[in-house]
């Protein structure tokens, strides 16, 4: 641990049965929801009791997100399932889906202001009105199945990685002709910065690509020992006037920062196994890492280690910050999940 006293202290916990496979919290952080490799659903409520909206059935769910005004949440998974509940009223049955046959969906983003939900199904991607079930629009990756999707943060583009890079859509004029984002190789991952300034993927072929939107060409960033699986933007600028972007690659962490017409890296050690994931705080520059090795990392302005965590069981699968508290939580590879708070705070739920 970097210091003597612990920054934040450990305020609840609660089990699924298997792998925690996705993540997240409600925009209004009323709600946590999980979801595991054998199929399980789960949704928690601060001073409620954790709730299962899909029991196990051996069909892994691997997409999970809630709608920007919090009332709905969506997954999707190995069954060829995309199924959405009003988190009103979880223990009914879900109040939308749809049903590929063949089909695995892995990648699902909610719009960020509109109850409006894009899914990757295949080569496709699929965007829906929920509460209208009305389908808005069916757009052709083509070069590959879907990777990744990212909303622009006000809404006003969809990008999806896949083979030869990204390509972002205008959510205006669907059916114009998308802009692309070449990568040698394959985008893996792509994020927005929060003020939509920056677009940043995470590379098969062991680089990272920054693109200033509307103002090519992108930066390539070179050297890294395996493919980029994970980006992330801090929410606050650096003095240079742009946001930091971190990348996890194998057991590393990687930091980037605009200088001038490039950008300068740092590399952040301290993970001895794959880092598995890696999360900005909200309004913050403090980042939150968490890996194989079962170890979570918590680095101040991407670049001190501020504290470190040894989670209690094998491997941290998932990490999530609160959006409102500063608080956090991790998922692990037997159903585990807890919450951190700052150390000062004793609110919890559960």
């Amino acid at each position: 641990m970097s210091s003597a006293k612990p920054k934040f202290a450990k305020s609840w916990r609660c089990s699924l049965s298997d792998y925690v496979t996705a993540l997240a919290w409600s925009p209004d952080g009323a709600w946590l929801g999980a979801a595991t490799a054998a199929g399980e659903v789960g949704l928690g409520q601060e001073s409620a009791a954790w709730r299962m909206l899909r029991l196990a059935d051996g069909q892994a769910i691997n997409a999970l997100g809630f709608s920007a005004d919090g009332e709905w949440l969506a997954v999707g998974g190995q069954s060829g399932e995309v199924l959405v509940w009003s988190v009103q009223s979880p223990e009914s049955d879900p109040a939308w889906a749809q049903v590929y046959a063949g089909a695995w969906i892995d990648r699902l983003a909610w719009h960020p202001t509109q109850p409006q939900l894009a899914y990757a199904v295949g080569p496709q991607v699929q965007i829906w009105n929920i509460p209208k079930n009305e389908k808005i629009a069916e757009l052709d990756f083509a070069d590959s199945s879907v990777l990744h999707l990212a909303w622009h943060p006000t809404g006003s583009h969809l990008a999806a990685s896949g083979h030869s890079g990204i390509k972002v859509w205008s959510a205006e004029h669907w059916a114009d002709p998308h802009q692309a984002i070449a990568v040698p190789g394959a985008s893996l991952h792509c994020a927005w910065s929060a003020d939509g300034r920056y677009l940043g993927s995470g590379n098969l072929d062991r680089t990272l690509t920054v693109a200033e939107w509307n103002s090519p060409p992108p930066w390539l960033m070179q050297g890294f020992p395996g493919k980029v699986r994970q980006v992330a933007w801090s929410a606050l600028n650096t003095p240079s006037g742009s946001p930091l972007i971190a990348a996890a690659c194998i057991e590393g962490i990687t930091v980037w920062e605009r200088q001038g017409r490039g950008w300068q890296s740092r590399v952040l050690e301290h993970h001895r196994q794959r880092v598995n994931a890696i999360a900005f705080q909200p309004n913050s520059d403090l980042l939150a890492a968490v890996g194989q090795d079962g170890v979570v990392t918590l680095w101040e302005q991407g670049k001190t280690l501020l504290q470190t965590i040894k989670f209690p069981q094998e491997a941290c699968s998932a990490v999530a910050w609160h959006p409102q508290d500063q608080s956090f939580t991790v998922a692990g590879s037997m159903g585990m999940m807890m919450t951190w708070q700052p150390a000062q705070s004793t609110k919890g739920f559960g």
